[in-house]
């Protein structure tokens, strides 16, 4: 089922929790809407499921406007944060709750959903039990069965995963993933965690201030992010920003800050202003496009602030002066904290921004 959001706006009085949003997920695609709290996602998420009147803009399913109808007339599966199970019932009375509610199903029909319900997300040796016998992750798979046992044309998932502890993300991360794709049902997360909407999706809606910063496949926010906030919010560690600017060395173009000078293709030099004359610019480079060198080589030389072993990395933190970058280093790095170091830049990877208006440059 594909989804339209055309001009989607929600006002709570004099505030604009979502401003003008224009948005469209394709047939079967896994959309998340990935941003800091408070920045209209779940807002979003709960006019698209019916909770939430819009105060403006419209809500296309399909070809059909949706906005004026109940949420039970939308053909949607909604999963919660808080899963939402009712204690007294069984995990059978549970998936089959939303099926109590219609009228005209029989109860043959109702019991073959809920069992085929219940082994789609690996619960149907537990239809017996109540929840409180049931760990965090049976009770999220059990809130999934039940959005699931309507077989909705669209399933919302408001951060179900914020409740588990990290091992069992990472498991849910893929199952929900693998169900998603094996029923080829649209759908749409919300999460503020980066990592589940990079591993997950399809495409990524980034939302700052109740706007669409950007929208598009996880590979492209991260390798080309097309503004400042993008580019801070994409990538763990955060990405390196210097204060510099764009002009022309020896008649070689070249971005610089504070002594450091990278070389960069001529094809950057759409940054520059119209006369040629140099441009401020926010240099952007992540972490692991900087390498860890012999203090006597690389472009620029400082000391080792602090290193964070990460197992199979590590996070080296460089004091160059008032500023420190962070490195990814591999596990046999062994600097010492004071310890003079060399850092080595790609400047292929070097990141341009203009520094007001925050747009990419390059």
């Amino acid at each position: 089922m594909r989804i339209l959001l055309e001009g989607l706006t929600k006002r709570f009085g004099a505030v604009a929790a979502v401003e003008s949003l224009d948005l469209e997920i394709e047939s079967g695609e896994f959309v998340a809407f990935l941003g800091p709290s408070g920045c209209g996602k779940t807002t979003t998420l709960l006019m698209v499921a019916g909770i939430y009147k819009p105060t403006a803009g419209a809500i296309v399913f399909g070809d059909r406007r949706v906005e004026h109808l109940l949420p039970k007339d939308r053909g949607i599966g909604m999963v919660f944060q808080s899963y939402a199970l009712y204690p007294h019932m069984t995990v059978s009375e549970n998936i089959a709750f939303p099926l109590e509610l219609r009228k005209g199903i029989p109860k043959a029909e109702r019991e073959r959903r809920v069992r085929a319900a219940a082994e789609q997300v690996q619960v149907g040796q537990l239809l017996d039990r109540r929840p409180a016998q049931l760990s965090g992750g049976q009770q999220q798979r059990v809130a999934l069965a039940r959005a699931l046992v309507k077989e909705p044309d669209i399933l919302l998932l408001d951060e179900p995963l914020s409740n588990l502890d990290a091992r069992l993300r990472h498991v849910m991360r893929g199952e929900i993933k693998r169900l998603q794709k094996d029923l080829g049902i649209t759908s749409i997360f919300v999460t503020h965690d980066q990592i589940e909407a990079l591993t997950m999706a399809d495409r990524v809606a980034l939302m700052q201030d109740g706007h669409l910063r950007a929208y598009g496949a996880p590979e492209e926010l991260y390798e080309r992010p097309g503004n400042l906030f993008v580019a801070e919010f994409i990538g763990n560690p955060p990405m390196n920003f210097l204060s510099g600017e764009l002009a022309r060395r020896d008649g070689a173009l070249a971005a610089v800050s504070d002594g450091l000078a990278l070389p960069l293709p001529e094809s950057a030099v759409g940054g520059l202003r119209g006369d040629g004359s140099a441009q401020a610019v926010t240099l952007g480079l992540r972490p692991e496009d900087l390498i860890v060198e012999p203090p006597d080589r690389g472009q620029v030389r400082g000391e080792v602030y602090v290193v964070e072993p990460m197992g199979r990395e590590q996070v080296v933190e460089v004091r160059i002066g008032e500023r420190t970058l962070r490195v990814i280093a591999p596990p046999s790095f062994t600097g010492q904290i004071g310890d003079a170091v060399g850092i080595g830049v790609n400047a292929d990877r070097l990141h341009l921004f203009d520094p007001d208006s925050g747009e990419r440059l390059n």
